[in-house]
């Protein structure tokens, strides 16, 4: 575990970050304060997921949102021209959490391949290239298939580390995770439709403790535009290996 926790600094220091102690904070929702991260307690008093309850709260932030993109073209397009210049070539690309396709359109004109996206809600039949799913969940028809797995939305993750783990599955050997991450998920931005904040190094330990044996952290980009009033926005390059 020491040695564990030597590499995490390593890797932090090497993008200008160090580990620091997680700062107290007061809520009146029930939501644990991990390691660095909150996360809204979706528990019902037996132990299991209020899967029900999560969906319903997820469905009726999409409607409200509909119309809204987090994304943007400019940035997608720049990290595929850096993929590109790194000898990426993907055939397939999943995008999770994508509420009106934008991420997905974008992609299929820049790479000419296949994409798909996943949304829990039922707004998905609205979108090509779109299918309800919850993206915690497993899909076996994927696995080891896609070159890109994209994401804007690990914040609206009740277990993100079940969510990182069937993203990395579907990823085949040598491809890529691509988290898109601001500052507006930091713990403070934490509420039910956006159960996880946690802050950008912490972010960075997490994926290492949570996919740290068949991924490692590639690169820590820049985007070119960031979100608006953001303190910070940077594009994470996981690179997936499945066999040693």
């Amino acid at each position: 575990m020491k040695s564990f926790k030597s590499g995490v600094k390593r890797v932090l220091h090497r993008f200008g970050y160090q580990i620091l102690p997680a700062p107290t904070w007061s809520t009146s929702r029930n939501v644990s304060q991990k390691q660095g991260y909150r996360l809204v307690d979706w528990k019902k008093a037996d132990g299991q997921y209020d899967i029900d309850g999560y969906r319903n709260e997820q469905e009726r932030g999409n409607r409200t949102k509909i119309e809204q993109i987090w994304t943007n073209e400019a940035n997608l397009k720049f990290v595929s021209q850096w993929l590109r210049g790194r000898g990426d070539s993907p055939k397939f690309i999943v995008c999770h959490g994508t509420r009106n396709g934008f991420e997905q359109r974008v992609f299929s004109s820049i790479w000419q391949c296949e994409v798909v996206g996943t949304e829990i809600s039922p707004t998905a039949s609205q979108f090509p290239m779109t299918i309800q799913a919850d993206f915690h969940e497993v899909r076996s028809e994927w696995d080891a298939k896609s070159d890109i797995v994209y994401s804007n939305s690990l914040d609206h993750a009740y277990d993100p580390a079940k969510a990182l783990r069937a993203w990395a599955r579907s990823v085949r050997d040598g491809g890529v995770i691509l988290l898109d991450k601001a500052s507006d998920s930091d713990p403070r931005g934490v509420s039910d439709l956006d159960p996880f904040g946690i802050a950008l190094p912490d972010l960075l330990v997490f994926l290492l403790e949570t996919l740290g044996e068949v991924a490692s952290i590639e690169a820590l980009l820049d985007v070119p535009e960031s979100r608006l009033g953001a303190t910070y926005h940077k594009m994470i390059v996981l690179r997936i290996r499945h066999r040693a």
